[in-house]
């Protein structure tokens, strides 16, 4: 194998601003292992590498952050870089600093969270992610056979409990989960803690509130009280809504927790999403999570949604964001200084489309169930002043709990539970 597969890889990120995960899936089977931690290495830690190799990538930290797509492919430092990085076996800096974010969105986080808190912000977002899996229940129910089957896998490295999710195990660094047939069979599924966080939160809010930080996660929380596991056998099965499901990682886990009972409705609006998850509720076996396939149009969409308004025990809106918290997993996405675009709002700012997502779906809400709304980013806009937002214009919804978990160990998400009151 050659580092130029590196270079490669890095072109095709800048020609094409593909997500690096979905560039990764498309990389030899031989290569993916390298090239997921080298040239995650880098774009989670450009700046700092650089220092470390004593490679000149810009004149300065907000020069390199200006940068054009065009001249990122082209720089002739980040191509040496990544050369070094390849020699060097993995003998580098395996965290960084402010200077390996865009100058504007640190000054953001300044602003919305102060000095201390940005400081120990980046220097989680910019370590290089871990793998974290969630046991479906044939898994919880036989762990031994899992991890007789993880011990007998070549090279496999050990997984530790999860420090925020009983349904967590989690290994260090990047591990191929899916070669292992259990994956196939479907024994657990790849989710981050932070996200099976927001799942259970969805179902059992009262019993997750205390897992959540008043302000950005960057310590362990000593005061958490783990959800037990007779807790999460008497969760009640309920009908749930997730509004936007994408490919349905939130609500497989939601469907598996209320033991194949209940009923899940997965809405989004882009087709290739429905069908990836409906992949993985075969492989799952559970049979109560449906995919829907939502309409383009306000006007489909709305005549769409009428028919199910207060009928759900659950509604959570994951809506789209900033997605500040999975920088260690989408680290690309620091360069992507584009508008926020989907099929149907092409040049919507992020708050008003957040805000719009709320006003639609808040009314499937039953009443006496409850509303979650979440978010995997830390910006202040699209947490605290959202709630602040759907509190004044949603008088016949209450605040139960909201708060933060993560980046400390895992991604970051920001999650509040509404009651629905009239």
């Amino acid at each position: 194998m050659k580092s130029a597969i590196l270079s490669e890889v890095f072109a095709e990120i800048c020609e094409t601003q593909t997500h690096f995960d979905a560039l990764l899936s498309q990389v030899h089977p031989l290569q993916r292992a390298k090239v997921a931690i080298y040239l995650g290495a880098f774009l989670r830690r450009p700046l700092t590498l650089a220092n470390h190799f004593k490679i000149s990538l810009a004149e300065n930290p907000e020069e390199f952050w200006q940068l054009s797509f065009i001249k990122l492919k082209k720089n002739p430092g980040i191509h040496a870089l990544l050369n070094k990085i390849w020699e060097s076996g993995g003998d580098y800096p395996n965290q960084g600093s402010e200077i390996d974010f865009p100058t504007t969105r640190v000054n953001e986080w300044k602003e919305d969270w102060g000095e201390e808190i940005t400081q120990k912000m980046c220097v989680f977002l910019s370590q290089d992610p871990l793998t974290t899996i969630r046991l479906h229940r044939r898994a919880r129910e036989d762990e031994e056979k899992l991890k007789m089957t993880f011990a007998e896998a070549a090279d496999f490295p050990k997984f530790r409990l999860g420090n925020y999710s009983i349904l967590a195990r989690v290994f260090k660094g990047f591990a191929q989960v899916q070669k292992i047939d259990l994956f196939q069979e479907g024994w657990y599924e790849i989710q981050d803690e932070g996200s099976q966080v927001m799942s259970i939160y969805a179902l059992e809010s009262e019993q997750m509130k205390s897992s959540l930080s008043a302000l950005p996660s960057v310590g362990p929380k000593k005061d958490m009280v783990f959800f037990s596991k007779n807790t999460l056998q008497n969760i009640v099965p309920r009908t749930v809504i997730d509004a936007c499901s994408g490919a349905g990682g939130k609500a497989l886990a939601m469907a598996d927790l209320m033991r194949g009972q209940g009923r899940v409705f997965a809405y989004d609006i882009y087709e290739k999403k429905i069908q990836n998850l409906r992949k993985r509720s075969e492989r799952s076996q559970d049979r109560n999570v449906q995919g829907v396939l939502m309409k383009a149009s306000d006007e489909a969409r709305a005549e769409q949604l009428k028919e199910f308004q207060g009928s759900a025990d659950r509604v959570l809106i994951d809506s789209p964001c900033g997605g500040h918290g999975v920088l260690r997993r989408n680290p690309d996405s620091k360069w992507n200084r584009k508008p926020f675009a989907t099929q149907t709002e092409p040049k919507m700012e992020m708050q008003e489309l957040q805000r719009k997502v709320v006003m639609d779906y808040a009314p499937l809400t039953k009443i006496g169930g409850e509303m979650i709304y979440g978010v995997c980013t830390f910006s202040k806009k699209e947490t605290l002043d959202q709630v602040e937002w759907i509190q004044k214009n949603l008088p016949n919804f209450e605040l139960k709990s909201k708060g933060f978990i993560g980046p400390y160990d895992t991604d970051g998400f920001f999650m509040a539970a509404f009651e629905r009151k009239k």
